[in-house]
Parts: C-alpha cells; structure tokens; sequence
C-alpha cells in the first residue's frame, strides 16, 4: 500500500467525520462535492451536488458570496467570509468560510471550501454589544448609543437641512415611589414608563434612558415645529395612565423639555443643554407639563 494510498484514506476520514463542513467547488461555480457533516444539516431532500455554489447560503448573504468567489477564482483574492447558512425548515445558522484554489499540474482545477460553525461566537458578540449600547433594566438604548445616534443625526441634518429634536424627560416625584414601594417596584415601574415611551414614537426616532428616570427622545423626519408638541403631548398623555404596582393602582407625570436644532443650538452639547434647561423651567411650571 503506497503513501499516496494512505494519505488519501486519512484525509477522506478527517473530512467525513469533522463537524466542519467541506465543499469542492468547480471554477465554474458548481459543487461537486459535499462533506457528511454539511449533507446531514442540509438533508437529503436538499441536494447539493451539481447546484450553484451560493445553494443554500441565506439570500442576503449570497450576493456577497459570489462576488468573493469570483475574485478568488477570477483574481485569486483569498476567500475567507463570514456569512448565513440556511437550512431548510431550520433557523439562520452564522458560519465562517474559507476557500482556495485546488491545482493539478501547476493550473487552477477547482476550489476547496471549508466551513466552520460560528454560531456561539456570533451570539457572544451580540450579547457584548446589547451590554454596551442597551440599558440593562428596561432594554432602551443607553447614553453611549444615544450619542451615536444623536451624533450622525445631526451631521445628516447639517448636511441635508434636515429638521431633528430633543425631548428631555423625568418623572415627577419618582423618589416617593421608591421610597413608598420600595426599589423593586420603582424598577417595574421604569420598565413599564420605557415600554410606553417606546410606543410613542416611529421607527426612526430613539428612545434613551440616561439613567435614573431621566430619559431623552430624539425626533427625526418631521416637518413642523408642532410636531414636537404632538408628540410631547402623546407621551404625557400615554405616561398619564394609571399604573399597578403591587396590586395598587399608582399614577405618575412627567416633565418635558424640548430643543430643535438649528433653531435651539446648532451643536450637541447647547441643544442637550437647551433641552434641560427647557425641562427644569417645565418642572417650574408645577409639572406635567413641556416647555419648548
């Protein structure tokens, strides 16, 4: 039995019982070839062999795939990607692929594709990310996200003439609930005001928690001045409804102040302040009450 023999049955063996996923590509862009361990996710009423090489990558990902296959065979660009698997009737499953060109005889033959399963990874990272940009107790975006949105808002309306907006919030008296109800249901109750406030707005504005019960809305996409009084009225009105806390039905208002750039300050930090300082004159006012 020769080495080549021998070389050949053990590489055979560590593709057919790697957990990796294996495909031989031809430089057409066909596959010819596909590990146990990919058959098996994939299934057998989900053959592989013969069909386009993005087959089974999911359809966001699979224009980016072929563009990478073709530089590697085209341009000989190294393929190593990050992308969508997506098994029929299972869910999206995130992977690592690397690729390279096979040879015979000093010239291009085919491609090798390996496939590692990043899943665990990918969610490690997402959970990193919601820790660093998500308030931990009612799920809002934080301060650190709130600055970057806050910070491209303003460079799009700069650059555009477009409109944005501050509102600036507490809640009046939160200090009586905690002190009433203890802080447990102090920390229900800030969940139940962020899920309100969530509702009050559309898709592109954002709702912060700053921390305490200090939160900050910011309005993009609107044509009126008045529209940040509408919205300001909604959200007085929505957190005007009664709570129940312990059985116990409570009931809490808000201040609101409001700033528009470039009307209020044209920079971050005077229309934050303008914002502030609009809501403590709200708080002067007797409460419950917005001050643009």
């Amino acid at each position: 039995m020769d080495n080549e023999f021998i070389q050949d049955a053990f590489f055979r063996q560590w593709i057919e019982q790697s957990s990796d996923f294996y495909q031989g590509i031809s430089l057409d862009g066909r596959i010819t070839y596909v590990s146990p361990s990919l058959h098996k996710l994939m299934g057998s009423a989900f053959p592989l062999i013969g069909k386009p090489c993005g087959t089974g990558i999911a359809a966001q990902d699979e224009p980016l795939f072929r563009q990478a296959f073709r530089q590697l065979v085209e341009e000989q660009v190294p393929l190593c990607l990050e992308y969508r698997l997506s098994p029929p009737g299972g869910s999206l499953l995130w992977v690592e692929g690397k690729a390279h060109l096979i040879r015979e005889h000093g010239a291009p033959a085919g491609v090798g594709l390996v496939v590692r399963d990043i899943s665990r990874q990918k969610l490690q990272e997402e959970r990193l990310t919601h820790m660093a940009y998500y308030d931990p107790l009612t799920g809002l975006p934080n301060r650190r996200l709130f600055e970057d949105r806050y910070s491209q808002a303003l460079m799009a309306a700069k650059r555009y003439q477009h409109r944005v907006a501050l509102l600036y919030l507490d809640l009046d008296d939160f200090k009586q609930i905690n002190d009433g109800f203890g802080h447990a249901a102090g920390d229900e109750l800030l969940r139940t005001v962020s899920s309100r406030l969530a509702h009050c707005v559309r898709d592109p504005d954002t709702v912060s928690r700053l921390g305490g019960d200090e939160f900050v809305i910011l309005l993009q996409q609107f044509e009126h001045r008045d529209d940040i009084r509408k919205v300001a009225m909604r959200v007085i009105d929505s957190l005007n409804q009664p709570y129940f806390l312990h059985n116990r039905s409570i009931s809490i208002t808000c201040s609101i102040g409001a700033a528009e750039y470039p009307q209020d300050g044209s920079d971050k930090e005077a229309l934050l302040q303008y914002a502030d300082a609009a809501m403590y004159q709200a708080k002067q006012h007797g409460k419950n009450y917005f001050h643009s």
